[in-house]
């Protein structure tokens, strides 16, 4: 006789809400490992960065993105009380609301981007499985990593080698938008939805595969059954901080199956150049690819700020900043809690602001900060690279934030902030 498992949603509730808390501070230790023994280029301040984010209890990485669940549940469980995605979601948005972790989910793709301010719904892919208990594994995917997803369908006599060289070419695609070093989950099998779901579970909990393709640290694969003239491949990129936790609801108990390991402090330093945002001259003179540490005002301004700044320039509205020598920060901070003067905060992919840089170089924006290579060049106008992944490091260089405007943007808003030594490098365009 088959043994039923009676179980109210509330466990479901409290183990999700626990898993978001780790993934989004606790940098696996396999990954820690991995990265310790990775040779790039700001390997101490990812590493600096894992070991703030724990002992704060501060995100790793200012995009909390969107919670991603996979959830299998044995067949002989009865589920009592609220309904299990009612359930889930709840978790999400009290979670995020209590751990003042960023909210970056809009109400629809297409016709409503207006923020939700809870960041729900998670993304639940739910399974049943055999027996009486319950999986629950949580990712945690960030936009701009996100964004560098790829499906391909290939012939079905594609050998291995040609999907290995799909995948290093894809990488090298990615460049800097995924925040590397990266990890790559691989899906093959399947219709082109099922090759998309496995590459974002074997991203998290895949089967370790081999690689020594450059900028990525770690690859992970899952297959599954295809047609017979189909060859579904596909990739879901994560950066350095690949956030994931799992765990198991069995006979009424939740046990915890994530690896845990305490972060030492790890020293960083540089012997860039200090240089002030309002030393104009120091600014127009500096060399590409140099890196610097920049002290002064800037200002955040991201997607949506952007729409409506170059909308307001259209229309010859007063703008709520002055742009001349204006030193714009392609970034949305997590809330601050108590005691901090801003959540952790970091650069969001700059080729998305493509389309407005010229406007507001023209309008007297001197250099602007952002992530990844651009689309854009032949405008002698200055850009700033910054290293993306390490947002409690750049947390810290954060000493005045003062909200300016667009407060209904939840995390797009436009704020000024006074930064000491933001370390970057120059790039001409």
């Amino acid at each position: 006789m088959v043994l039923k498992q009676n179980l109210d949603t509330k466990i479901i509730y409290d183990a999700v809400f626990n898993l978001i808390e780790i993934a989004n501070t606790n940098l696996p230790p396999e990954v820690y490992n991995k990265l310790s023994n990775y040779n790039c280029d700001y390997k101490n301040e990812i590493l600096k960065n894992a070991y703030l984010a724990q002992s704060k209890k501060r995100p790793l990485c200012q995009d909390t993105g969107q919670v991603v669940v996979f959830l299998e549940i044995g067949q002989d469980v009865i589920l009592d009380g609220e309904y299990v995605e009612t359930a889930i979601n709840r978790a999400v948005g009290d979670c995020y609301a209590k751990n003042f972790y960023r909210k970056s989910t809009v109400h629809d793709a297409l016709y409503n981007r207006t923020n939700r301010g809870d960041n729900t719904p998670a993304i639940i892919h739910t399974q049943i499985v055999e027996g009486a208990e319950i999986s629950i594994m949580i990712g945690i995917k960030g936009g701009g990593s996100e964004n560098m997803t790829f499906l391909k369908m290939f012939n079905p006599t594609a050998s291995e080698a040609e999907i290995l060289e799909y995948v290093e070419k894809c990488a090298l695609d990615a460049g800097e938008n995924a925040c590397p070093p990266m990890s790559i989950g691989i899906g093959i099998g399947g219709c082109a939805e099922t090759a998309a779901f496995l590459a974002k579970k074997a991203l998290f909990f895949g089967k370790s595969i081999k690689t020594d393709i450059k900028n990525v640290f770690e690859m992970g694969i899952m297959t599954a059954p295809t047609h017979i003239a189909c060859m579904p491949v596909c990739l879901n990129l994560s950066c350095h901080s690949k956030r994931s936790a799992s765990a198991k609801i069995k006979n009424g108990e939740i046990i915890y199956t994530s690896d845990f390991q305490k972060y030492d402090d790890v020293e960083t330093s540089s012997n860039a150049k200090e240089i002030q945002v309002s030393d104009v001259s120091a600014l127009k003179n500096l060399k590409n690819n140099e890196e610097i540490l920049l002290s002064g005002i800037i200002y955040t301004a991201r997607d949506a700020a952007h729409q409506k700044l170059v909308r307001m320039l259209d229309l010859g509205e007063k703008l709520p900043f002055d742009l001349k020598n204006a030193v714009i920060f392609y970034a949305g901070p997590c809330p601050a809690k108590n005691g901090e003067i801003i959540g952790p905060i970091g650069p969001t992919t700059s080729k998305r602001m493509d389309k407005f840089a010229l406007v507001l170089y023209k309008n007297g924006v001197i250099a602007t900060i952002g992530k990844g290579d651009r689309t854009i060049n032949g405008l002698n106008a200055l850009y700033f690279k910054a290293n993306g992944g390490i947002a409690c490091v750049l947390q810290d260089c954060v000493k005045k934030c003062e909200l300016v405007c667009f407060e209904e943007l939840g995390t797009e808003a436009i704020y000024k902030l006074h930064v000491e030594k933001l370390p970057l490098k120059t790039v001409w365009l």
